[in-house]
């Protein structure tokens, strides 16, 4: 491997160049975006902050929406726009057709992926008792003191995290040092 790098480190180095320029073309496209943000909410443990942030900001900007009188069928395609998150945004565009047929908003986001039932019940609280703007700050808030308490216990994880890997670098450059040592102990004697 070190002959390698030594003799032909361009192409390691071109190769690199092409895996970094390839991964950026691809979160580019459509498809591409839609499978990274997929990918991202389904992550052990920063999935869930990437979904309660996007619920916090759908709750915050859609209770924004809704007291300066826009419709809900408006607000959706706003929302699309500006959620930043382009699985939840497609999960906008199908909840828009929903609500052209005429339903409720609490019924189409019950059947999309990403809407959490504490979002869709207060939702349907909010439509039944008129107070939807309410309920949908109610729900931004919920979802930050979440989002506080999640980014506290990542920092908490991270540390032992940091400590063991910290360890298995010290111990590989240490066997890697003591081997050879050891080694010429054995051919002394």
């Amino acid at each position: 491997m070190y002959t390698f790098m030594i003799d032909y480190w361009y192409l390691a180095g071109g190769l690199a160049v092409v895996i970094v320029a390839a991964f950026f073309y691809f979160l580019r496209t459509p498809s591409g975006r839609y499978t990274f943000d997929s990918l991202l909410m389904k992550l052990p443990l920063l999935g869930s902050m990437f979904v309660k942030s996007a619920m916090s900001r759908f709750a915050s900007i859609f209770s924004i929406l809704q007291s300066s009188g826009v419709s809900a069928l408006e607000s959706m395609r706003i929302l699309a726009g500006t959620i930043n998150n382009k699985a939840i945004a497609r999960e906008f565009k199908l909840i828009t057709e929903r609500l052209k047929e005429g339903r409720g908003i609490a019924d189409p986001l019950k059947s999309a992926n990403y809407f959490t039932p504490m979002v869709t019940n207060m939702v349907a609280i909010g439509e039944e008792s008129g107070n939807l703007d309410e309920m949908l700050g109610e729900i931004s808030d919920h979802y930050d003191v979440e989002l506080e308490y999640n980014i506290k216990r990542l920092s908490e994880a991270i540390g032992p995290i940091l400590t063991v890997g910290l360890a298995v670098v010290v111990g590989f450059f240490a066997f890697a040092i003591f081997l050879p040592m050891w080694d010429m102990v054995q051919i002394a004697r």
